[in-house]
């Protein structure tokens, strides 16, 4: 494990409060809308010896085993929206008129696999095609399951970053790319995108003001191109409400990690060349729209070996949540802090005994086969 912590993070601009519940109200209007749970983990906490441990279990959103959903329908709506000159209701969009909105599209992106399933999964909705780009070695599973939503999957020789690039150069024949990472010319749908996740820390906020419970004290944020881990920066954008943002991500591909640690505010590529098995987080180049979030609003920002996934993989498993790679990084960043380094939660970010952490199981086994060999149980 590797940790950087950022001394000052400071206030960032957020979006106006309505706009959470504007958002919201989109991914109600959807079919198979309902929050997804918020769980306690006690048993894990008791191990841990923190008193409060919660995940927001994103493993059973819509049906897709992932968060990504909420990202890339919410930025499809925001396209045909513009295109109908802001006439489109949320509750219209996979209706008729939203369908004539997007008659003879082909939406498109790159993938690790969630957010390319995702997107086939809206334009199916919609009664249109998807073209999904996805790297060399992406497993049958995650492509199987983009297939499942009507898709055309086409293998990329090389990394994320070059089923990128494919994406963006074909994406020039009349295809609308829906990608989740920012680059140079390519800014507002990613944004979107960034705003689609701010559903799950509304949801967030609803269920622990049922619970009679306040904010989380410390979240744990996975993260790979820095979209999700922006969208909780943005919602908790002020550090002095003693929100602490910890940003996880693998140690064979932590951009962020290394683009905090440079200390000259710039984004850097990083990759080691060896892989990790959370393919979902295995992205070489932060965001442009997510990283400078990212960068000024987090506390710190860790890096974790892949056998603390698989550790956390277990942990969940035996509370009953089915959490894959990706998913389960977050817990296992706190696993590594709590044995690694248990000075930090204490000593730099003055965790109270009363304090409630949150991670977020953002995939279920999205690699059934894989999830079997690590846990020994079958999946959802």
């Amino acid at each position: 494990m590797k940790l950087f912590q950022n001394h000052s993070p400071s206030q960032i601009q957020a979006y106006p409060a309505h706009v959470p519940d504007d958002i919201l109200r989109f991914h109600k209007a959807l079919p198979g809308y309902e929050p997804t749970p918020l769980i306690s983990l006690d048993g894990i906490a008791g191990d841990l010896g923190v008193e409060r441990l919660l995940v927001k279990d994103e493993g059973m959103r819509f049906g897709l085993k992932a968060f990504k959903g909420l990202g890339a329908s919410y930025a499809v709506y925001r396209v045909l929206r513009e295109q109908s000159g802001g006439r489109l209701e949320p509750e219209e969009c996979i209706g008729e008129k939203g369908r004539e909105l997007a008659e003879g599209i082909t939406f498109s992106c790159a993938t690790d696999g969630n957010h390319g399933r995702a997107v086939a999964w809206i334009a199916g909705l919609l009664g249109r095609p998807a073209v999904i780009y996805v790297p060399r070695g992406t497993v049958p599973a995650r492509i199987d399951a983009i297939q499942s939503e009507g898709a055309r999957v086409v293998v990329v020789d090389g990394g994320y970053d070059d089923a990128v690039r494919r994406a963006a150069e074909e994406g020039k024949d009349g295809r609308m790319v829906i990608a989740d990472t920012a680059y140079a010319g390519y800014t507002e749908i990613p944004l979107y995108i960034q705003q689609g996740y701010l559903t799950i820390f509304r949801e967030v906020s609803e269920q622990l003001e049922e619970k009679g419970e306040g904010s989380p004290d410390i979240i744990f944020i996975q993260a790979g191109v820095g979209a999700f881990a922006s969208a909780a920066a943005m919602f908790f954008n002020n550090p002095s409400d003693s929100v602490h943002l910890i940003c996880v991500e693998p140690e064979a591909a932590d951009c962020l990690f290394q683009s905090a640690k440079a200390g000259d505010g710039m984004a850097r590529s990083a990759s080691s060349g060896k892989g990790t098995i959370m393919a979902g987080l295995n992205c070489e180049t932060p965001s442009l729209t997510a990283w400078p979030a990212v960068r000024d609003r987090f506390n710190a920002f860790v890096s974790i070996e892949d056998h603390r996934a698989r550790e956390a993989m277990r942990c969940l498993a035996a509370e009953g949540v089915v959490s894959g790679e990706s998913g389960a990084a977050g817990l296992a960043a706190l696993i590594a802090l709590c044995k690694e380094r248990p000075d930090f939660l204490s000593e730099e970010l003055h965790l109270r005994d009363n304090a409630r952490i949150l991670v977020i199981n953002t995939e279920a086994d999205t690699d059934p086969d894989a999830y079997r060999r690590i846990v020994g149980l079958p999946g959802g």
